[in-house]
């Protein structure tokens, strides 16, 4: 299985959304998910871009090329923070650094 297709899988789940509910909301036939997660296909770049703004990350972050899959998620929740919560967050970390 390629690095996008267990990124594509990992960032649905975390939103709790299915495959066919992805697939709704961007437009696709509804087992056009579950082909690009079991790697039968892939997306085109238009598609490819799609995907990446739908779960706001950058394409390379989609491919694997740019994070690992835990650091998807960490930025990902990291993004739902407020701005308050945000600066908090990297007080904190400087402290570990």
């Amino acid at each position: 299985m390629s690095e996008f297709a267990k990124n594509l899988r990992a960032l649905r789940k975390s939103r709790g959304i299915s495959q066919v509910q992805l697939a709704q909301v961007l437009h696709y036939g509804y087992t056009a998910i579950s082909n690009y997660e079991s790697g039968r296909n892939e997306p085109s770049l238009d598609d490819l871009i799609r995907l990446a703004d739908f779960f706001d990350i950058s394409t390379d972050a989609l491919l694997g090329r740019e994070y690992l899959l835990q650091d998807m998620e960490i930025y990902w929740k990291f993004s739902l923070l407020s701005a308050k919560e945000k600066e908090k967050l990297l007080r904190l970390i400087e402290l570990f650094l």
